[in-house]
């Protein structure tokens, strides 16, 4: 014989004063032995055509699943979050978790508006803020002139010159990655000071270098060291041979 279910108003009112928070609390209910006969354990399917509508609305939560939700368009949800004035994609995540955001408002909204008017962070929000792989950067000679002309001489200087505000949007803070196959060699041509990484740098063979420090009638490691630090040794030649060379030996 077929079972004869309430109404789904009657059986709507019932389950609301269970005060069940989810799908899967409603299971775990159907499953205890608690739920009356006349009430389905799946409502979806009974009340389909009848009244039903979600989850949300069955067990009085309010919630909708992601798939059924109707959302504000772009432009009246982006309007509304400007007002909100935060400032980082980290601030809008912060805000959706506090429970002040607006249901018609995803929380995923580069998801929900892509190709409905999603364009950046920096455009939602209100900042101007691009991302780096957004941005557009000046061609790399004209990026170098201008970086020569700070007269910088180290990736520390550069570092600390990126975060002081003084760097235009227009030059990356990370010119070898930006610039990479379109013009970058080194940092040392980047500066202009002509300094190249140890791991770049093309030394002598081990026995011209030889040949050339031997002329110089050095004495002894400290001599050595000196003689690195007057300027005079050629570029060519390694401070630290000892590191550069297959064919040094240690006596």
């Amino acid at each position: 014989m077929k079972k004869q279910f309430r109404d789904f108003e009657s059986a709507r009112d019932f389950v609301r004063k269970l005060g069940l928070q989810s799908q899967r609390e409603w299971y775990e209910y159907a499953k205890s032995g608690d739920k009356p006969d006349d009430i389905p354990s799946t409502p979806q399917t009974v009340y389909k055509n009848k009244g039903w509508k979600n989850w949300g609305n069955f067990l009085g939560t309010g919630t909708v699943a992601p798939q059924l939700q109707q959302h504000s368009s772009f432009h009246k949800a982006r309007e509304f979050v400007r007002t909100l004035c935060l400032q980082s994609v980290q601030e809008w995540y912060q805000y959706c978790k506090s429970g002040d955001k607006p249901d018609d408002i995803p929380r995923n909204v580069s998801f929900v508006y892509k190709n409905k008017g999603w364009i950046t962070w920096g455009d939602w929000l209100g900042t101007g803020r691009i991302a780096d792989k957004d941005k557009i950067f000046l061609p790399y000679s004209e990026a170098q002139e201008f970086v020569r002309a700070l007269k910088l001489k180290s990736q520390t200087e550069w570092t600390k010159y990126c975060k002081s505000g003084n760097k235009p949007k227009e030059i990356p803070n990370a010119p070898a990655l930006t610039y990479k196959n379109k013009g970058w060699t080194t940092w040392g041509e980047w500066f202009g000071t002509g300094t190249v990484a140890t791991q770049d740098r093309k030394y002598r063979s081990y026995k011209e270098a030889r040949e050339f420090v031997r002329a110089l009638k050095l004495k002894g490691n400290n001599e050595w060291r000196e003689y690195c630090k007057s300027g005079n040794k050629p570029d060519d030649i390694p401070s630290n041979p000892w590191d550069v060379y297959k064919e040094w030996k240690k006596k």
